[in-house]
C-alpha cells in the first residue's frame, strides 16, 4: 500500500524562524507528524535582530525540529546569503537546506517536487540579477523533467516564490486589488507545463486557496488530475492571514488514474489556457458555425450583406446585420408582434409554437451565429437577460431551463422554457436522457442518442475550439 506523506508549507519567513519553528513544535507535540517543511517567498529577513537569530541556527545553538526546505533570492540584498554554496542547492545548517534555483526534488517516497526560485528577470532573455530565473531557466526545468512529452503526467508539488499571472481568472476571488493581475507570466507557463497538482507561492503578502482547476480539455482530452493553488501569507502579518498549511499527499505514481483523476465539484478551466484558445482575429469562427459574412451562398446567388450599428459605437465590436434573416431586429421578415422587449444588444421574444406556455427567446439584435461568437457587450446583456428571466418566473414559483440549438442556424437563440412548480435539475437531466434514449431514426428504429455532461464551470470555447 503506498504511503502518504504529511506536508507542511510555509509563506515568506522574512527572519522570523522562531515564530515558525515554535509553532511547527507544538504541532508535533500533539502528534502531527510531519516528514518535512517548504519554505516559498522570502526566507531572510532585513532587520539586524534577524539576521543575528539566523546566526544562531547556522552554528548550531538553535535547530530547526523538522527537515526544512527553502527556495532562493527574491531580493537583490539576499543575494549574498547564498553566495556560500552551489546555486544547485546545499545545506546551510542541521535541517535547512537550500534546495537550488531550479529542479526536481523527489524522495524514496516516489513524490516530485517541482521548483523554481526567485523573480522574473526584467532582462528578458538574456541573462538576469542573480535573484532572478530567466525563459531559460523554465525551458531546461521543462526539458529535465521530459514535460513536453506526451506522456509526460505532471509533477505532485510545484514551489515558486512568484504567482502565475492570471490565477485568478475562472476561480474565486482574491481579497486584494493588486493581486488580480501580479504575478510571472513564465510562471503561468510553468505550471501548464508541468501539471502540477499542487502549486505554492508566497511574495504578494496575502493568502488566496483558488478553487482547483482542470489541466484537459473537456471532451478533447482524456481526462487529468486537476491543481490546486495556495498562495501563502508572510510569517505574523497584521491580519493573521494563514501562513502555515498542512496537507497529506499521495505520491500520484502510487495512485490509480481513476483517483487521481477525479474532478472536485468546483473543478473550473485552466487559467492560463485562454491565450491559445481565443480566436484570433483571423480565426474563421464563422465556418465553425456553418456561417461566414464574407461568403457567397450559391443558394441564394448573391453574398449576404453586412453592416455596423451604432449601439455602443465605444467598444468598435462590428453589429453585422443580414435583412433577409428572421431574427435579425432590423430585418423585414421579424414577426415584431412576438417583440416583448428590447435591449441595448439584445432583444426577448415569444417563440412561434413555443414548448409550453411563455416560452420565450433571447436574441442579439446583430447577426451573430451562436453564443460562443457573441462581442463581449451583448454577451453580457444576454446574461443580464438570463437573470431577469429567471427572476421572472421564480416569482410565480416556476423555474426554467435554458438551452441553445447551434446547428445549421445563422442567428444565435436562447431558448428560455418554464418548468412546472417543484421540478429540479434532476428532473430536467432525466427527461433530457429519457428523450435522448428513446430516440428513433426516419425508419422508426431505436437510434439513442449519445449526451455528454460537462463538469461545471466548463470553458464551452475550450470544448468547440
Amino acid at each position: 500500500m503506498a504511503t502518504s506523506l504529511k506536508i507542511l508549507v510555509c509563506g515568506d519567513i522574512q527572519g522570523n524562524l522562531d515564530t515558525v519553528f515554535s509553532r511547527v513544535q507544538k504541532l508535533l507535540k500533539k502528534g502531527s507528524n510531519f516528514d518535512m517543511l517548504f519554505c516559498v517567498g522570502e526566507f531572510f529577513g532585513d532587520e539586524k535582530s534577524s539576521h543575528e537569530n539566523w546566526l544562531s541556527y547556522r552554528n548550531g545553538t538553535k535547530k530547526a525540529p523538522i527537515a526544512t526546505y527553502i527556495l532562493g533570492a527574491n531580493h537583490p540584498d539576499h543575494v549574498a546569503q547564498y553566495d556560500i554554496g552551489s546555486e544547485d542547492g546545499f545545506e546551510f545548517c542541521d535541517n535547512i537546506t537550500f534546495l537550488g534555483k531550479k529542479g526536481i526534488f523527489t524522495g524514496s517516497s516516489g513524490l516530485r517536487i517541482a521548483y523554481l526560485s526567485g523573480c522574473e528577470s526584467p532582462a528578458g532573455s538574456g541573462p538576469g540579477p542573480k535573484h532572478c530565473f530567466t525563459p531559460g531557466d523554465l525551458q531546461a526545468l521543462t526539458v529535465s523533467l521530459n514535460a513536453t512529452g506526451n506522456d509526460f503526467g505532471g509533477v505532485d508539488i510545484l514551489l515558486t516564490s512568484c504567482w502565475p499571472k492570471g490565477v485568478t481568472l475562472y476561480g474565486n476571488a482574491v481579497n486584494s486589488e493588486k493581486c488580480k493581475g501580479c504575478g510571472s507570466p513564465l510562471v503561468s507557463q510553468l505550471a501548464q507545463a508541468l501539471k502540477p497538482r499542487y502549486h505554492f507561492a508566497g511574495l504578494e503578502g496575502v493568502h488566496y486557496e483558488r478553487v482547483p482547476y482542470r489541466n484537459h480539455t473537456v471532451l478533447a482530452e482524456s481526462s487529468k488530475h486537476a491543481t490546486r493553488f495556495i498562495a501563502l501569507a508572510p510569517v505574523g502579518n497584521s491580519q493573521k492571514q494563514k501562513y502555515l498549511y498542512a496537507f497529506t499527499i499521495t505520491p500520484m505514481q502510487h495512485m490509480n488514474s481513476s483517483e487521481l483523476n477525479k474532478q472536485p465539484p468546483d473543478t473550473t478551466e485552466c487559467p492560463y489556457k485562454t491565450k491559445n484558445n481565443k480566436p484570433s482575429a483571423n480565426n474563421d469562427v464563422g465556418e465553425q458555425f456553418r456561417w461566414n459574412m464574407n461568403y457567397t451562398d450559391q443558394s441564394r446567388n448573391r453574398k449576404r450583406k453586412s453592416d455596423n450599428n451604432n449601439y455602443r459605437p465605444e467598444k468598435k465590436q462590428a453589429r453585422p446585420q443580414d435583412w433577409s434573416c428572421w431574427f435579425c431586429l432590423g430585418g423585414e421578415k421579424v414577426d415584431k408582434h412576438l417583440v416583448a422587449s428590447v435591449g441595448h444588444l439584445c432583444y426577448v421574444a415569444l417563440a412561434k409554437g413555443g414548448l409550453t406556455d411563455n416560452h420565450v427567446l433571447i436574441l442579439p439584435i446583430a447577426h451573430h451565429p451562436s453564443s460562443l461568437a457573441l462581442p463581449d457587450d451583448t454577451a453580457e446583456e444576454v446574461e443580464k437577460y438570463k437573470h431577469a428571466m429567471k427572476e421572472a418566473f421564480a416569482s410565480s414559483g416556476r423555474p426554467c431551463v435554458f438551452f441553445e440549438r447551434s446547428f445549421r442556424t445563422d442567428h444565435v437563440q436562447i431558448q428560455v422554457v418554464p418548468l412546472p412548480t417543484g421540478t429540479t435539475s434532476e428532473d430536467v437531466k432525466s427527461a433530457f436522457y429519457a428523450v435522448a434514449d428513446g430516440n428513433m431514426d426516419r425508419q422508426g428504429k431505436r437510434s439513442p442518442l449519445e449526451l455528454t455532461e460537462l463538469p461545471k464551470q466548463t470553458d464551452l470555447k475550450q470544448v468547440t475550439t
